[in-house]
């Protein structure tokens, strides 16, 4: 409770009040320069608990929305937009249950706006063709603002990598997957042009795709895949290479082999502080070849407070282990259960930042 009373405190302090033109609106700037600022009062979506029951890994449901974040900076610039979510697509404008006409739902006559293919339409999957798979999973979106002047929409969409029919799984090829992307990017900006009056052709809309990765082999949870940005009558398209692994893992080792060293070496010197048995363990986020975030989780034991604060310092002095100065390092200490510590060194930068509960 008490790390949390400090994190609060944290986000406190970056509160700017901005000049929305609804009653009773501000901004809460972000916490960061190149991070969006949000629009309160903050209107909580009725898609959260859509959200929840189609993915429940809260990884990949971070990894979404996050990385989408990320993906819209190219095109709507923090500095010049604030945020909201799900302005347009409620939970009705999703839901396909129980013969819905969401867009999640499948194409046929009672839903002719249903994203994934009829029941009866073959899908080619570059290793087989299927019958009426289901490719879109769940849909995040993000409204940028400019006080109360709607600047752009960005889009989310979680796609499968695999279809299993009669017990047999297939992969979806890229070249396939992007096909099919293309059409429903298009689909989703023709649908929101068409619904939602503030929605007009001159308001740009960026869509981005997340592949899941469902091979229970593998120590990867997926990542964006494809991008595009649609304005007019115009759309420019983008593949992109994006994945989170798990570290240590073989496939880490395999891609990212100097870091995976790097982050052995550091581990172990970690596990030396305390007596006790202290666990650490990473995920790294991975774009076109290079790790950009390595979220690192130590979980220690101490049985007082110089015992965690010695594995915090150490933590900080061994960073240092860590030579890519490309990637940002985010490190979560727990100490029986409790935050005791988060640390952050950034891009092209050797000092690291710490934040204690002590």
């Amino acid at each position: 409770m008490k790390g949390r009373n400090v994190a609060a405190a944290a986000m406190i302090v970056s509160l700017l009040i901005s000049g929305c033109s609804e009653p009773g609106a501000r901004v809460v700037q972000g916490l960061k320069p190149d991070e969006y600022g949000a629009i309160l009062p903050y209107e909580t979506s009725d898609t959260r608990g859509k959200h929840i029951g189609l993915i429940s890994d809260i990884d990949i449901r971070s990894q979404l929305e996050s990385g989408l974040m990320d993906l819209s900076k190219e095109y709507f610039s923090p500095s010049d937009v604030n945020y909201r979510t799900h302005v347009f697509l409620d939970y009705d404008e999703l839901d396909a249950t129980d013969g819905s006409r969401g867009l999640l739902g499948t194409l046929r006559d009672g839903n002719p706006n249903g994203l994934n293919p009829s029941a009866d339409e073959e899908f080619d999957t570059g290793n087989g063709t299927v019958r009426g798979p289901i490719l879109v999973n769940d849909i995040y979106e993000l409204d940028f603002y400019t006080g109360d002047t709607l600047k752009g929409i960005s889009i989310g969409i979680a796609v499968s990598d695999a279809i299993e029919q009669d017990g047999q799984r297939m992969d979806i090829s890229r070249d396939k997957m992007e096909a099919f992307l293309q059409q429903t990017g298009t689909k989703i900006v023709s649908y929101m042009r068409e619904r939602f009056n503030d929605v007009t052709p001159d308001i740009p809309i960026f869509i981005a795709a997340y592949q899941l990765n469902t091979n229970e082999s593998s120590h990867s949870k997926g990542g964006y895949i494809y991008t595009e940005y649609f304005k007019g009558s115009k759309s420019t398209s983008n593949s992109i290479e994006e994945e989170y692994l798990i570290v240590p893992s073989t496939e880490f080792r395999e891609a990212q082999p100097e870091m995976a060293e790097e982050f052995l070496n550091f581990r172990s010197e970690v596990s030396r502080v305390l007596s006790d048995t202290t666990y650490t363990t990473a995920e790294a986020k991975i774009q076109d070849g290079t790790v950009v975030r390595l979220t690192i989780n130590i979980t220690a034991h101490g049985k007082t407070v110089s015992e965690v604060l010695a594995v915090v310092q150490a933590v900080r002095e061994d960073l240092s282990i860590f030579t890519s100065e490309t990637c940002i390092y985010k490190v979560i200490v727990m100490n029986n259960g409790d935050i005791a510590a988060l640390l952050e060194r950034e891009p092209d930068s050797k000092s690291v930042k710490v934040m204690s509960i002590y």
